[in-house]
């Protein structure tokens, strides 16, 4: 070797070292010092370059390294952001670098929810070790071939019509063949292009088109036609990666679906069809009829969704298994502000460019005239085989997977409702897009049958979905947690994250992206389910929680879409060393088990795991609101018929978190926690003694949390805002030292209920009655208590007193009385607590249950009082006691004259 190449060798090393401590850079000037360096080695290199080659290259990393210098040093704060995007952005040109592999040890749990994820429509797909033996893929010894039990899948009744049979290639492929066609072939010699026509998988055939079209442009030699991105097909040529023939007709292929790659094993038996049909139930290749693997991948996926009748995914999904590439599923007609339709178009572009997504798009429900009109069908999923700007326009290269498919009719679109299309318009509309013929995709003179260029404009306004699947390698970290959700008892509440599966995330030294992707396992009742319900799935993720488990989904930092789809993707933009709460969440999915996997992909090292559980300790109880109970909030009288809890702490301090959780979303709750040494709540009380409060009713539950609670007994009380609304509901007192909590009894359990006649000031008087009394009968010891409520509350009403008397006024005297002996007016009544009578206390007198109301200057009870003052009256005893007809009192008497 000379000197010179030596030196320009010596140079380039230096450079590179240089180039690599960028990313390891902890502050920015650390980070500009590297770049620059690495850019003037560049730069030496370039000088010492003998060759245009070595010259352009060069040229290219010195001034993409002076671009990233300038970046960083405008930065400001954000210099590592940028640091991130730019290298993430170099990477992904780099087509040698492995996907990133998740490095978290499986929990037992996790590893058992993937074996059981292998059993799938009564066949076993287990998890991928090891490439199979050649052995496998020879012909046996007595010349039979192999037959797999589970390879008959099955067929829709419109393709049972035409069924003929499971054939060999041999014979199941020669009808589509010329005369003198060889036997089946695994490379094609002439530009792919794939069909579907009996079958109702539009999303897979468009999702292998897609794959075929990203071959062919970023792939070289004999691949550029074949299946770059499929070349898990055993057996192989261990070279070129591209498949063999099987001599046993036995091929294993490796997918990635429900957690993990897997192995599944067909054998090359294909349906075919009667000969007066013209129609084809597997997937076929119009310009190379023999190909065969496109037909043993489509038989692989149909295989583990159910068969050649499973009813489509979407080709996110698909391609998330045929590939292992990340899906992003996109709404066209509902990008927020956060995502607008040029940034949509501007990420998938560059991204293309580079060989780094694959992109297909699906249509919404659209009528049949619709479907005439602007020649796109209604539900359909499609391929996107180019994407290009040229002067000005931003054009996908479109295709329909059907082999007699329509093409769109975008010169007459614009503003179609469906009525009459003028056939000359249509002929102009239809020269412009050169549809038919074969040749390059990039020759807009040549294009495959049922292919057309469409501007990104007319893609988004008649599109609904756009599906990206993002290339793994554009990150270097990735971490995977599996999990079971159970949802046998259906749909919790909205708003609800109590029983949620939890995780925590904590970003590494860098700032940059964080994609966040759950998926829901396949199960066997998929393909039904799918025709009916598939219900919903979302990601919500919480800052500011260091980790820890939430219980309500607002106030979350972010939130994804809920998508009818078995993956959904979220997208951040995080800061360094910062730990985040990941909350999947659902709706209307099956009321059984769900197997899940959460995938964390980053551009540092990260950690995945459970989120924390604060509490240790938890009390879980069932609480209801019945017609006695239900008591309403706090303004009304009937609030502390609430139900009641004791919550007894006997540290020193601790910390709670309790949560209400209803049975139906309609009934709005709140709970308090109240200073009571868990006494019963039976009374008004004021905002000193609250100790913690949910705030604000809230519909089907309600939470709060405290810190440092003291030694004591509290007492808890669950109300539902609308007095008299019954349900049920359950409620969690979860803390950091354990607690000793209980339902407290109802006020009147254990007692008779006394019936008591309603108390009635009446307002026909001269002076108004202040003073009215009942007498009470007592047969043995027994305990009373009485609480008198207004059935109607204004501003007017005087505050009452209540008391027991033995006599009469003036010669009477107090047996006892309510609110220590103050005229009160509480919202909840006034009240004479336990006392302790007997038959002997009636003496000469009797014994008398008697109410006042405070005068007012004219000796009027009520200013301006135009109705009955009524009183409700309830009593509670031990014992049997009567009460007898409220009467005025005796001072009153001449009123009633």
């Amino acid at each position: 070797m000379s000197i010179h190449h030596l030196n320009l060798s010596t140079l380039e090393s230096k450079a590179k070292q240089a180039e690599s401590s960028i990313s390891a850079s902890k502050s920015q000037k650390q980070a500009l010092d590297a770049a620059i360096t690495a850019a003037e080695l560049y730069l030496n290199a370039y000088r010492l370059a003998s060759t245009q080659a070595d010259k352009k290259r060069l040229d290219a990393k010195c001034n993409t390294l002076l671009t990233l210098a300038e970046k960083i040093k405008k930065g400001g704060k954000e210099w590592q952001s940028q640091l991130n995007l730019n290298l993430r952005s170099q990477l992904s040109l780099s087509r040698s670098r492995a996907a990133p592999q998740s490095t978290r040890q499986l929990s037992k749990r996790e590893q058992i929810i993937l074996l059981e994820g292998s059993k799938l429509h009564g066949a076993v797909f287990p998890p991928w070790t090891t490439q199979p033996d050649a052995k496998e893929f020879e012909k046996r010894a007595d010349g039979s071939l192999f037959e797999d039990d589970g390879s008959e899948l099955s067929l829709s009744e419109e393709q049972q019509e035409v069924f003929d049979g499971w054939k060999r290639p041999d014979e199941a492929l020669r009808r589509h063949q010329a005369c003198n066609a060889p036997g089946p072939i695994m490379i094609a010699d002439k530009p792919i292009d794939l069909v579907q026509d009996a079958t109702t998988d539009c999303s897979v055939v468009a999702s292998m088109c897609a794959v075929v079209a990203h071959t062919r442009k970023h792939s070289k030699g004999p691949i550029k036609n074949n299946h770059h991105l499929f070349a898990d097909i055993f057996p192989r040529d261990s070279k070129t990666l591209i498949p063999q023939i099987s001599k046993s007709g036995k091929y294993i292929l490796r997918l990635y679906f429900n957690g993990c790659y897997r192995r599944i094993t067909i054998d090359d038996r294909l349906p075919t069809c009667i000969p007066s049909s013209t129609t084809t139930i597997h997937i076929i290749d119009r310009n190379n009829p023999s190909l065969l693997w496109p037909c043993l991948v489509e038989k692989a996926y149909l295989k583990i969704r159910g068969g050649y009748d499973f009813p489509g995914s979407n080709s996110g999904t698909d391609l998330w298994v045929l590939t292992g590439w990340i899906p992003e599923q996109i709404f066209l007609h509902d990008v927020d502000a956060d995502l607008t339709l040029d940034e949509v178009w501007s990420r998938a572009f560059e991204a293309w460019e580079k060989g780094d997504v694959l992109v297909t798009i699906g249509t919404g429900e659209l009528t049949e005239e619709v479907e005439k009109g602007i020649g796109l069908i209604g539900m359909h999923d499609y391929a996107v085989l180019d994407m290009r700007e040229r002067d000005g326009r931003r054009e996908m290269l479109v295709k329909n997977p059907w082999a007699a498919g329509v093409v769109w009719r975008g010169i007459v679109s614009e503003g179609y409702d469906g009525g009459e299309v003028d056939e000359g318009e249509l002929e102009r509309g239809m020269n412009r897009l050169k549809i038919g013929g074969e040749g390059d995709a990039h020759d807009d003179s040549a294009l495959l049958p049922g292919t057309f260029w469409m501007d990104c404009e007319q893609i988004f306004q008649n599109f609904e979905h756009m599906y990206i699947n993002w290339n793994p390698s554009l990150f270097t970290h990735r971490e995977d947690i599996h999990f079971t959700w159970d949802l046998s008892s259906g749909d919790g509440i909205p708003g609800s994250f109590i029983d949620n599966p939890q995780f925590a995330i904590t970003t590494g030294d860098h700032s940059g992206p964080v994609w966040l992707l759950l998926s829901k396992h396949f199960a066997s009742d998929d393909k039904r389910q799918t025709q009916e319900d598939p219900g919903f799935i979302s990601i919500y993720v919480f800052d500011k929680t260091g980790g820890k488990r939430v219980y309500l989904s607002t106030p979350s930092w972010r939130r994804g879409p809920f998508v009818d789809s078995p993956n959904t993707l979220l997208r951040l933009e995080t800061p360094s060393n910062t730990t985040y709460t990941i909350v999947p969440s659902q709706h209307g999915l099956p009321k059984r088990n769900h197997n899940f996997s959460l995938s964390v992909f980053s551009n540092s090292s990260l950690a995945l795991s459970p989120a924390l559980n604060r509490y240790p300790y938890s009390t879980k109880l069932d609480g209801a609101w019945t017609p006695s109970t239900a008591g309403g909030n706090t303004e009304s009288p009937n609030y502390p018929l609430n139900p009641q809890f004791s919550i007894h702490n006997p540290t020193p301090s601790c910390s709670l978190a309790i949560f209400l959780e209803t049975t139906t979303a309609e009934i709005a709750t709140n709970i308090k926690l109240l200073w009571s040494n868990g006494r019963r709540i039976t009374s008004s009380f004021g905002v000193r003694d609250i100790v913690v409060d949910s705030g604000d009713y809230r519909r089907g539950c309600a939470f709060m949390e405290v810190d440092d609670l003291p030694r004591g007994t509290f007492t808890l009380i669950c109300s539902a805002f609308k007095e008299g609304q019954t349900g049920k509901f359950k409620v969690w007192v979860n803390s950091t030292t354990e607690c000793i909590v209980r339902q407290i009894p109802h006020e009147g359990a254990g007692r008779l209920r006394i019936e008591v006649d309603d108390a009635v000031f009446p307002a026909a008087t001269r002076k108004g009655v202040n003073r009215i009394l009942a007498r009470l009968t007592v047969y043995r010891l027994t305990r009373l208590k009485v609480i008198a409520r207004r059935k109607t509350r204004s501003r007017h009403h005087a505050p009452i007193l209540m008391t027991i008397e033995q006599g009469q006024r003036p010669f009477s005297e107090f047996v006892t009385f309510s609110s220590n002996g103050r005229f009160d007016d509480a919202v909840s009544g006034v009240r004479i607590e336990d006392v302790d009578l007997t038959p002997e206390m009636e003496g000469v007198g009797g014994l008398w249950l008697v109410i006042e109301r405070a005068a007012t200057a004219d000796g009027g009870g009520d200013d301006g009082q135009a109705e009955d003052d009524v009183i409700e009256i309830e009593m509670l005893a031990e014992q049997r006691v009567v009460v007898g007809k409220w009467r005025i009192a005796p001072e009153y008497a001449d009123d009633l004259k």
